[in-house]
């Protein structure tokens, strides 16, 4: 838990918007939920207040159904700035009553962990815009997770296309959210991106940062730089 709030911390220096918890951390004995919630969130508050920048932590609160308002709230009370749930396992009705809930009142990023068998089989299951965008738009999410063409998945660039456009397309009263290419995404494919999707998405990019250099701090500044000049036009 330690490296992890560490690295937060150097993110959070490096300027980036948003850090989350990965969808594979929950509560395991490395990693206690309370214990993890709380560092980090304490890690990137002290970089906040060092930089002015206003990094925000999503708390991964994917849990059995009777933990997950707890959990949400403990992430709340530590100053986590949003929500990492999988609709997949805990059912799109509960990241629904989640969004409903002005207890909570912070942004949720939802994360596709176990519903990619719906959309692997040509001959049935549901469209990839429908399942990654409207559903996750309807059930309350700011932002959706999918896997991008060209990294470690079998998503086409169509296909990714469909879910960005089923998130920011006009719905009738409900808000479009930020599509979240993600899985194998490095620094140089953001001109690539951005020619895919436009200015409004958000990229997720996550080993790509370590790898780069041993300077953690200075790899995030170099990333929103990348971000920066590709996305100028």
């Amino acid at each position: 838990i330690k490296t992890l709030a560490q690295k937060a911390h150097h993110m959070a220096l490096g300027g980036l918007d948003i850090i989350k918890d990965d969808h594979s951390l929950t509560n395991q004995p490395f990693g206690p939920y309370a214990e993890r919630v709380t560092q980090i969130s304490a890690a990137i508050h002290q970089a906040n207040t060092q930089t002015g920048h206003n990094t925000l932590y999503f708390a991964n609160i994917t849990a059995p159904t009777d933990q997950i308002w707890d959990r949400a709230h403990l992430a709340k009370q530590q100053g986590a700035g949003g929500f990492l749930i999988c609709p997949g396992l805990t059912g799109f009705d509960t990241m629904r009553a989640l969004a409903d809930d002005d207890t909570l009142a912070l942004p949720i990023i939802s994360h596709p962990s176990l519903l990619g068998a719906f959309v692997t089989n040509q001959d049935h299951g549901i469209e990839h815009g429908v399942l990654f965008g409207t559903l996750n738009r309807l059930a309350g999410a700011d932002a959706a997770v999918f896997t991008n063409y060209g990294g470690r998945f079998a998503f086409t660039i169509n296909e990714c296309q469909s879910i960005a456009h089923a998130c920011t397309a006009p719905l009738h009263n409900i808000a479009p959210i930020f599509p979240v290419p993600a899985g194998g995404m490095t620094l140089d494919r953001i001109k690539d991106l951005h020619q895919t999707y436009g200015h409004e998405v958000t990229y997720l990019i996550g080993g790509a940062l370590i790898a780069h250099s041993p300077d953690l701090t200075a790899n995030c500044k170099h990333f929103k730089t990348i971000v920066a000049q590709e996305t100028a036009t």
